[in-house]
C-alpha cells in the first residue's frame, strides 16, 4: 500500500524539501514513537541521510513501557546509533537532549567552523514533533494538534545559544508494510478516516490480552471482563454509552474512543513492538 493513498502528494514534496534542508544542517534528529519504534521509523531517511550525523529520540517515552524503552535504547546502541528517550512529560529527558545538543555545539565550535550548530527534527505525522518544539522554545513556535500532519510550513527556531533548529513537516514512508498498518493506526500516525478503526481496536485489545495486561484496561473501563476482543469492545461501548438510537452498540464510535485513550496514554504504559 503506497503512502500516496494516505497523504496524496505529501511524501514527494516533503522528501524534496528535506533533501534541500539537509544541505543547511549539521545534525538530523529523528523522532520515533517509543510505543512503535520500528514502524514509526521512516526508512526513506536512510537513503537521504547517508553519512550525515543522526540522533534518534524515542519520543512519548512516558507512554512506552520502561523495560521496553531500555531494550530499544540498547538495540540502537548496538547499531552504533545515538539514541535517547524523550517526552515533554519527563523533563529530565528534554534536559538530557539539550545537553547533547550543547555538547555537539561545543564540538563544532572547537573545529574550524565558527557558526551555530544547525539541526532539523524529522518524524512521521503525529509523533509529537510540534509539541516537543513548543516545549523547547517555551512558546507556540509551531501548530500542534491530534490529527496527523497538522504542522504546516517551515521556520528556524533558536533553541540554545549557538543552536538553531529548522522545523519541517512530518513525513511518512513511501511504502507501508502490512505489519506497520496496525501499530501506525494505533498510535494515530495514519488518518483515522483511512483506517479500519474497529480492526485496529480489536488488534489492540488482543495485544493487551496476549501480554497479560488487561488490568490496565480495567482501570479505565468499569466492569470490564476479560474475554474475546470483540466481546470486550462491546463491553467498553456499553460502559461508555456508545449506543445507537435503536439500542445497538456503536462499535465504530467505541473503537475511536479506545484508540483515543491509547494514544493519550490513558490505558497505561504499553509498547507494541519489541527490538529485532
Amino acid at each position: 500500500m503506497r503512502s500516496g493513498q494516505w497523504y496524496p502528494g505529501t511524501m514527494a514534496r516533503a522528501v524534496s524539501r528535506l533533501q534541500k534542508d539537509l544541505r543547511l544542517v549539521d545534525l538530523v534528529v529523528e523522532l520515533i514513537d517509543a510505543r512503535a519504534p520500528a514502524s514509526s521509523h521512516n526508512p526513506e531517511l536512510e537513503r537521504l541521510l547517508k553519512n550525515r550525523e543522526r540522533l534518534v529520540l524515542l519520543h512519548k517515552a512516558d507512554r512506552g513501557e520502561t523495560e521496553m524503552n531500555s531494550r530499544w535504547l540498547l538495540y540502537f546502541q548496538r547499531q552504533n546509533q545515538p539514541a535517547m528517550l524523550s517526552s515533554v512529560q519527563m523533563p529530565r529527558t528534554v534536559k538530557s537532549f539539550l545537553g547533547y545538543l550543547k555538547t555537539r555545539e561545543r564540538h563544532l565550535r572547537g573545529s574550524r567552523f565558527k557558526r551555530p550548530l544547525r539541526l532539523v527534527i524529522v518524524g512521521i505525522p503525529n509523533v509529537g514533533k510540534s509539541t516537543l518544539l513548543n516545549y523547547l522554545v517555551g512558546r507556540a513556535a509551531a501548530r500542534t494538534g491530534d490529527r496527523p500532519g497538522v504542522t504546516r510550513g517551515q521556520q528556524w527556531v533558536r533553541l540554545l545559544e549557538g543552536v538553531e533548529l529548522l522545523d519541517t513537516p512530518g513525513i511518512l514512508p513511501p511504502l507501508l508494510t502490512p505489519e506497520a498498518i496496525f501499530p501506525l493506526g494505533a498510535i494515530g500516525a495514519l488518518p483515522p478516516e483511512r483506517i479500519e478503526r474497529q480492526q485496529v481496536a480489536l488488534r489492540l485489545l488482543e495485544r493487551y490480552l496476549e501480554q497479560g495486561k488487561v488490568s490496565r484496561l480495567k482501570r479505565r473501563y468499569d466492569n470490564l471482563r476479560q474475554g474475546a476482543p470483540a466481546a470486550m469492545l462491546e463491553q467498553i461501548g456499553v460502559s461508555r454509552g456508545c449506543l445507537l438510537p435503536e439500542g445497538r452498540i456503536d462499535l465504530e464510535r467505541t473503537a475511536s474512543l479506545l484508540l483515543a485513550d491509547f494514544q493519550a496514554g490513558r490505558l497505561g504504559r504499553f509498547t507494541l513492538e519489541e527490538p529485532p
